[in-house]
């Protein structure tokens, strides 16, 4: 059950305040063998504490009784900055999604998700893919439009991009996963690994999600609505 050498012995804490909902995301990844749960907390000051145990992955609560799970992204990325965070919420409005993604979180999925989607998820962000539900993914659309005036101020940095790195952020916008996206663009995976590189020092950016973020802020991508 160990075959996958690149997620064995992985950590994950799960923050969440609804301990129903924690005890089900638990019992999900209690499902890998790859997996180590290494605690729990249902609020903020518990989950700054869990902090100091420098897992691999967080898988985060934002709506905390005690404050909020940006907290906790800002506080555990000073600690251990590779960590992956990956926020798991009911809010789906618009600023959570930008505000999350913009703090450095490396995927968004909500709290419907099913048993054995959370945990794909959570692979895939250990993989180093970002994802994002499609109802959070369609806010990242609904931002890019066709505006001349933004685009003419924010004509520095659209050049900065090449086309296949924009190419790229769209489809990482829109939700695919980094395998997804060198699939659709016929690419290797260490080639689309490049680009990803390329873009964040470009972006001067650290996460996929502060990518997309920058990029839409300065006008860079243009997506239509599908």
């Amino acid at each position: 059950m160990m075959g996958d050498g690149a997620l064995a012995a992985k950590t994950v804490v799960v923050i969440e305040d609804d301990e129903r909902l924690r005890r089900y995301a638990i019992a999900a990844l209690d499902t890998a063998a790859e997996l180590t749960v290494l605690g729990e907390a249902g609020t903020l000051a518990e989950g700054l504490a869990l902090a100091e145990l420098l897992p691999d992955l967080v898988l985060l609560d934002l709506g905390l009784p005690d404050g909020s799970g940006l907290d906790i992204i800002e506080r555990m990325h000073a600690l251990r900055p590779d960590c992956r965070i990956l926020v798991f919420t009911v809010f789906e409005d618009r600023a959570s999604v930008l505000g999350t993604l913009k703090a450095g979180a490396d995927g968004y999925i909500l709290k419907d998700t099913s048993a054995e989607q959370i945990l794909a998820h959570v692979r895939a962000t250990l993989a180093g893919e970002t994802p994002i539900s499609a109802r959070a993914a369609s806010h990242l659309l609904t931002l890019v439009r066709e505006d001349p005036a933004a685009e003419a101020a924010s004509g520095v940095q659209a050049a900065q991009l090449s086309p296949r790195e924009r190419e790229l952020l769209e489809y990482l916008a829109r939700g695919l996963s980094r395998k997804e996206a060198a699939r659709v663009m016929n690419l290797s995976p260490h080639t689309v690994a490049e680009y990803v590189q390329g873009i964040y020092r470009k972006l001067q950016v650290k996460s996929r999600g502060e990518a997309v973020f920058e990029a839409i802020q300065q006008k860079i991508l243009k997506l239509d609505n599908t």
